[in-house]
């Protein structure tokens, strides 16, 4: 395969990861597909099945991200035992290109998560917008976090 593979938007990366998730053995985006499907249908049992089915690869995603977050974390001088943290350096990245590498990481499994709940990039953009639109109400209205439980009724509108 070539290293020259055309990324030009969000469509190219959601197409590549549902590929690339097949070669691995999974179809992120048919299981996706079927979740959305299984909910139209108004079946229970039906979307009983694929619940458990995507919940199961979502905690194998999840764990994956983590392991990348934690991989990124180590471009880090957090360890509060060593010299450079004792000496006040604790956040200084000390490996850029790797944190980089790792937080493209993070994109892959973010987007098959993404593809597992059916989500395509439109959906994404969409939910994006009226989340975002709710951080700058919670940020213009400098709420607490003691104040989170009470507002956290606003993700339900988000659709």
């Amino acid at each position: 395969m070539s290293d020259d593979i055309p990324i030009r938007d969000l469509n190219d990366i959601w197409r590549q990861q549902s590929s690339l998730n097949a070669k691995a053995g999974i179809d992120t985006a048919e299981l996706g597909r079927r979740l959305r499907l299984a909910e139209e249908s108004g079946d229970p049992a039906a979307l009983a099945e694929i619940k458990l089915t995507v919940g199961r690869w979502i905690k194998n995603y999840l764990d994956a991200l983590s392991a990348e977050c934690h991989e990124l974390q180590e471009t880090l001088y957090w360890k509060h035992w060593y010299a450079e943290a004792r000496a006040g350096r604790q956040h200084e990245l000390n490996d850029i290109q790797n944190a980089r590498v790792e937080v493209t990481d993070m994109l892959f499994f973010w987007v098959s998560l993404c593809q597992l709940l059916g989500l395509e990039v439109e959906d994404v953009l969409r939910l994006y917008a009226k989340k975002l639109t709710i951080n700058h109400r919670r940020q213009d209205q400098q709420r607490t976090q003691a104040e989170h439980a009470d507002h956290e009724h606003e993700n339900r509108n988000v659709t």
